[in-house]
Protein backbone atom coordinates (compact mmCIF):
# COMPACT_ATOMS: atom_id res chain seq x y z
CA UNK A 1 0.00 0.00 0.00
CA UNK A 2 1.33 3.43 -0.94
CA UNK A 3 1.58 5.80 1.96
CA UNK A 4 0.79 9.49 1.48
CA UNK A 5 4.19 11.02 2.16
CA UNK A 6 2.80 14.44 3.03
CA UNK A 7 0.46 12.89 5.61
CA UNK A 8 3.32 10.87 7.02
CA UNK A 9 5.45 13.97 7.40
CA UNK A 10 2.75 16.05 9.07
CA UNK A 11 0.88 13.48 11.16
CA UNK A 12 3.51 13.48 13.87
CA UNK A 13 3.75 17.24 14.12
CA UNK A 14 2.18 18.97 17.09
CA UNK A 15 -0.28 21.75 16.40
CA UNK A 16 0.95 25.14 17.62
CA UNK A 17 -0.68 26.16 20.87
CA UNK A 18 -2.32 29.52 21.22
CA UNK A 19 -0.46 31.83 23.53
CA UNK A 20 -2.59 33.35 26.24
CA UNK A 21 -1.30 36.64 27.57
CA UNK A 22 -2.84 37.72 30.89
CA UNK A 23 -1.67 41.27 30.22
CA UNK A 24 -3.32 41.34 26.82
CA UNK A 25 -6.55 39.95 28.27
CA UNK A 26 -6.45 42.57 31.03
CA UNK A 27 -5.97 45.35 28.51
CA UNK A 28 -8.84 44.03 26.38
CA UNK A 29 -11.12 43.91 29.42
CA UNK A 30 -10.11 47.46 30.37
CA UNK A 31 -10.86 48.66 26.83
CA UNK A 32 -14.25 46.96 26.95
CA UNK A 33 -15.04 48.62 30.30
CA UNK A 34 -14.00 52.07 29.06
CA UNK A 35 -16.17 51.72 25.96
CA UNK A 36 -19.16 50.54 27.99
CA UNK A 37 -18.75 53.34 30.55
CA UNK A 38 -18.45 55.98 27.83
CA UNK A 39 -21.47 54.59 26.02
CA UNK A 40 -23.64 54.61 29.16
CA UNK A 41 -22.67 58.21 29.90
CA UNK A 42 -23.50 59.30 26.36
CA UNK A 43 -26.72 57.28 26.20
CA UNK A 44 -27.79 58.99 29.43
CA UNK A 45 -26.87 62.45 28.14
CA UNK A 46 -28.10 62.21 24.55
CA UNK A 47 -30.23 59.08 24.29
CA UNK A 48 -29.48 56.02 22.20
CA UNK A 49 -30.43 57.65 18.91
CA UNK A 50 -28.43 60.79 19.64
CA UNK A 51 -25.23 58.92 20.41
CA UNK A 52 -22.82 57.95 17.64
CA UNK A 53 -20.09 55.35 17.63
CA UNK A 54 -17.62 58.15 16.88
CA UNK A 55 -18.71 59.99 20.04
CA UNK A 56 -18.34 56.83 22.13
CA UNK A 57 -14.88 56.26 20.68
CA UNK A 58 -13.82 59.82 21.49
CA UNK A 59 -15.15 59.61 25.05
CA UNK A 60 -13.50 56.23 25.60
CA UNK A 61 -10.20 57.29 24.03
CA UNK A 62 -10.19 54.55 21.41
CA UNK A 63 -10.61 54.30 17.65
CA UNK A 64 -14.08 53.71 16.25
CA UNK A 65 -12.77 50.52 14.65
CA UNK A 66 -11.88 49.25 18.11
CA UNK A 67 -15.54 49.56 19.12
CA UNK A 68 -16.67 47.63 16.05
CA UNK A 69 -14.06 44.95 16.71
CA UNK A 70 -14.99 44.71 20.41
CA UNK A 71 -18.79 44.89 20.28
CA UNK A 72 -19.87 45.00 16.66
CA UNK A 73 -22.74 47.47 16.90
CA UNK A 74 -24.06 50.23 19.12
CA UNK A 75 -27.01 48.01 20.10
CA UNK A 76 -24.56 45.28 21.13
CA UNK A 77 -22.93 47.74 23.52
CA UNK A 78 -26.30 48.44 25.10
CA UNK A 79 -27.05 44.72 25.35
CA UNK A 80 -23.72 44.12 27.10
CA UNK A 81 -24.43 47.05 29.41
CA UNK A 82 -27.82 45.67 30.42
CA UNK A 83 -26.35 42.21 31.05
CA UNK A 84 -23.63 43.71 33.25
CA UNK A 85 -26.11 45.92 35.08
CA UNK A 86 -28.27 42.88 35.79
CA UNK A 87 -25.30 41.20 37.43
CA UNK A 88 -24.49 44.42 39.29
CA UNK A 89 -28.02 44.26 40.71
CA UNK A 90 -27.11 40.95 42.36
CA UNK A 91 -28.95 38.66 39.95
CA UNK A 92 -27.22 35.50 41.18
CA UNK A 93 -27.97 36.29 44.82
CA UNK A 94 -31.61 37.10 44.05
CA UNK A 95 -32.04 33.86 42.11
CA UNK A 96 -30.76 31.93 45.12
CA UNK A 97 -33.04 33.90 47.43
CA UNK A 98 -36.10 33.20 45.27
CA UNK A 99 -35.28 29.50 45.08
CA UNK A 100 -34.72 29.30 48.85
CA UNK A 101 -38.00 31.01 49.75
CA UNK A 102 -40.43 28.38 50.99
CA UNK A 103 -43.78 30.16 50.96
CA UNK A 104 -45.28 31.03 47.54
CA UNK A 105 -45.92 34.65 48.59
CA UNK A 106 -42.29 34.93 49.73
CA UNK A 107 -41.08 33.71 46.33
CA UNK A 108 -43.18 36.32 44.57
CA UNK A 109 -42.04 39.05 46.97
CA UNK A 110 -38.40 38.15 46.32
CA UNK A 111 -39.00 38.26 42.57
CA UNK A 112 -40.72 41.64 42.90
CA UNK A 113 -37.80 43.10 44.84
CA UNK A 114 -35.31 41.62 42.37
CA UNK A 115 -37.25 43.26 39.52
CA UNK A 116 -37.09 46.59 41.32
CA UNK A 117 -33.35 46.23 41.96
CA UNK A 118 -32.68 45.28 38.34
CA UNK A 119 -34.78 48.11 36.90
CA UNK A 120 -33.23 50.63 39.27
CA UNK A 121 -29.67 49.64 38.38
CA UNK A 122 -30.48 49.63 34.65
CA UNK A 123 -32.67 52.73 34.66
CA UNK A 124 -30.22 55.03 32.88
CA UNK A 125 -29.75 52.54 30.05
CA UNK A 126 -33.47 51.81 29.86
CA UNK A 127 -34.40 55.48 29.74
CA UNK A 128 -31.83 56.08 27.01
CA UNK A 129 -33.75 53.77 24.68
CA UNK A 130 -37.07 55.57 25.04
CA UNK A 131 -36.28 57.95 22.16
CA UNK A 132 -35.41 55.09 19.81
CA UNK A 133 -38.52 52.92 20.05
CA UNK A 134 -38.65 52.61 16.25
CA UNK A 135 -35.02 51.54 15.89
CA UNK A 136 -34.91 47.89 14.70
CA UNK A 137 -31.94 47.18 16.97
CA UNK A 138 -33.83 48.51 20.00
CA UNK A 139 -36.94 46.54 19.07
CA UNK A 140 -34.89 43.36 18.92
CA UNK A 141 -33.17 44.25 22.19
CA UNK A 142 -36.52 44.70 23.92
CA UNK A 143 -37.84 41.49 22.41
CA UNK A 144 -34.81 39.62 23.77
CA UNK A 145 -35.31 41.18 27.21
CA UNK A 146 -38.96 40.17 27.18
CA UNK A 147 -38.05 36.59 26.23
CA UNK A 148 -35.50 36.46 29.01
CA UNK A 149 -38.03 37.71 31.57
CA UNK A 150 -40.68 35.25 30.36
CA UNK A 151 -38.22 32.38 30.76
CA UNK A 152 -37.48 33.40 34.34
CA UNK A 153 -41.18 33.72 35.11
CA UNK A 154 -41.96 30.36 33.52
CA UNK A 155 -39.53 28.72 35.94
CA UNK A 156 -40.98 30.64 38.89
CA UNK A 157 -44.59 29.83 37.99
CA UNK A 158 -43.63 26.20 37.47
CA UNK A 159 -42.28 26.04 41.00
CA UNK A 160 -45.47 27.61 42.37
CA UNK A 161 -47.65 25.22 40.37
CA UNK A 162 -45.67 22.24 41.69
CA UNK A 163 -46.50 23.48 45.19
CA UNK A 164 -50.18 23.61 44.28
CA UNK A 165 -50.13 27.34 45.02
CA UNK A 166 -51.76 28.77 41.90
CA UNK A 167 -55.30 30.16 42.10
CA UNK A 168 -58.08 27.74 41.21
CA UNK A 169 -58.65 27.52 37.47
CA UNK A 170 -55.48 29.47 36.65
CA UNK A 171 -53.32 27.62 34.14
CA UNK A 172 -49.55 27.86 34.17
CA UNK A 173 -49.56 29.66 30.84
CA UNK A 174 -52.10 32.26 31.94
CA UNK A 175 -50.21 32.73 35.22
CA UNK A 176 -47.00 33.40 33.28
CA UNK A 177 -48.86 35.86 31.06
CA UNK A 178 -50.18 37.78 34.07
CA UNK A 179 -46.79 37.89 35.79
CA UNK A 180 -45.06 38.93 32.56
CA UNK A 181 -47.40 41.88 32.08
CA UNK A 182 -47.17 42.99 35.69
CA UNK A 183 -43.35 42.91 35.81
CA UNK A 184 -42.87 45.01 32.66
CA UNK A 185 -40.42 47.89 32.68
CA UNK A 186 -43.21 50.17 31.47
CA UNK A 187 -45.15 49.57 34.68
CA UNK A 188 -42.02 50.25 36.74
CA UNK A 189 -41.40 53.55 34.93
CA UNK A 190 -45.05 54.53 35.30
CA UNK A 191 -44.82 53.98 39.06
CA UNK A 192 -41.44 55.58 39.71
CA UNK A 193 -41.25 58.31 37.08
CA UNK A 194 -44.92 58.84 36.40
CA UNK A 195 -46.20 58.67 39.96
CA UNK A 196 -43.01 59.47 41.86
CA UNK A 197 -43.02 56.25 43.88
CA UNK A 198 -39.91 55.10 45.70
CA UNK A 199 -38.43 51.83 44.47
CA UNK A 200 -39.33 50.11 47.74
CA UNK A 201 -42.96 51.19 47.39
CA UNK A 202 -43.06 49.83 43.86
CA UNK A 203 -41.55 46.50 44.94
CA UNK A 204 -44.00 46.08 47.83
CA UNK A 205 -46.96 46.98 45.61
CA UNK A 206 -45.80 44.57 42.90
CA UNK A 207 -45.35 41.75 45.42
CA UNK A 208 -48.92 42.20 46.67
CA UNK A 209 -50.30 42.44 43.16
CA UNK A 210 -48.53 39.28 42.02
CA UNK A 211 -49.80 37.36 45.03
CA UNK A 212 -53.36 38.58 44.45
CA UNK A 213 -53.29 37.70 40.74
CA UNK A 214 -51.53 34.33 40.97
CA UNK A 215 -52.03 32.61 44.30
CA UNK A 216 -54.91 30.70 45.81
CA UNK A 217 -56.69 32.76 48.44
Amino acid sequence: MEVNRESARTSGKRRPQRYHSPLRAERAADTRRRIATAALELFTEHGFGGTTVAAIAERAGVAAQTIYATFGTKAAILLALLAQLEEDAGAAEWRDRIAAAGEPAAKLAAFAHWSAAMFTTSKAAITATQDAVGDPAILELRAEADRHRRQALTALIGALADQGALAAGLSRQRAVDRAWMLTSVELYLAATDGCGWADGDYASWLAGLLAHQLLAS
